[in-house]
């Protein structure tokens, strides 16, 4: 219980900028916007989601109100879905914190391998998704459109009551179970699980994945905890598959993952993330071994 407590009180300034975020492009964006940009079964709205992402500073707790959001005005879960990597991965502030922490080989690292992952997992979701594309609701695009009309105080009240309102009640059940299952495994799992297998190889990569994906921390909070394990023995290698899996994705969020893309998307995300990382990681590790010096650079 406390646990959950814990993580909910730490979660929620990040959640909360999330849903005002979302409530403002509900009235800001046109109506089209995603369905015209992020929509379709093709590549590239998968690279154009992905790139948006990049530079956005959201962890994985405030992208998911946006990535609602998108998914109802029109966007694919190819397209949502490699936006979930990339946002909470990157961000202009988890660059500089990466690169004043771990160097500049991390960061660039860190990005390339989130731009990649994240049009990955959007690329296979795109040909392995079975149901046809779905355009916005009627009903939907016809209130957006109203919204245009109306005043800048109205839209204000409306972006507050579209966030706190229908997205947070769409969410909220969802949201609560994802807090205590998140409570559950940060109180259950060993404080020096990833100790026990620092070092290099597969096996720190995969304990890495294991470690970084159920918790919940941010692009920037995980750089310090990286560098900290880094210093300890972790691989290079394996400190970016942290860096990459424990932002992504956490056990809190999931259940409204699979609110918003339904549960094989959501499984599938889950799936070529962590095998994205660990692939990351690996090649990480052998460029290292052949240019050691840009460790130090």
């Amino acid at each position: 219980g406390i646990a959950a407590f814990r993580l909910t009180a730490e979660m929620a300034p990040y959640l909360l900028f999330g849903i005002i975020a979302a409530g403002l492009l509900h009235v800001l964006l046109p109506v089209d916007w995603a369905s015209r940009n992020l929509g379709g079964s093709g590549i590239k709205p998968v690279i154009k989601a992905a790139l948006i992402g990049i530079p956005l500073p959201l962890c994985s707790c405030s992208t998911l109100p946006i990535a609602a959001l998108l998914k109802k005005q029109g966007a694919s879960n190819g397209a949502v879905v490699s936006f979930l990597v990339t946002t909470p991965t990157s961000g202009v502030d988890s660059i500089f914190a990466t690169y004043s922490l771990m160097g500049g080989i991390f960061t660039v690292a860190r990005v390339i391998s989130s731009f990649f992952i994240g049009i990955t997992v959007g690329i296979v979701e795109t040909f392995t998704k079975t149901e046809d594309f779905e355009k916005p609701a009627e009903n939907f695009s016809q209130t957006t459109v109203s919204l245009n009309k109306l005043s800048l105080k109205e839209k204000v009240v409306s972006s507050f009551s579209y966030g706190f309102g229908e997205l947070l009640g769409s969410m909220a059940k969802s949201l609560a179970i994802g807090l205590i299952l998140g409570g559950a495994i940060t109180y259950l799992m060993p404080a020096d699980f990833l100790e026990e297998y620092l070092g290099y190889g597969i096996v720190s990569y995969v304990a890495a994945a294991a470690f970084g994906v159920p918790l919940y921390v941010c692009a920037t909070g995980s750089i310090p905890m990286a560098a900290s394990l880094l210093s300890k023995g972790l691989s290079p290698g394996a400190a970016l598959v942290f860096l990459i899996a424990g932002p992504a994705v956490n056990a809190a969020a999931l259940p409204v993952i699979a609110k918003i893309l339904g549960k094989r998307t959501t499984t599938l995300f889950v799936a070529v993330l962590i095998i994205g990382a660990i692939t990351a990681g690996f090649i990480f590790d052998k460029f290292l071994g052949f240019f050691p010096d840009f460790l130090t650079a």
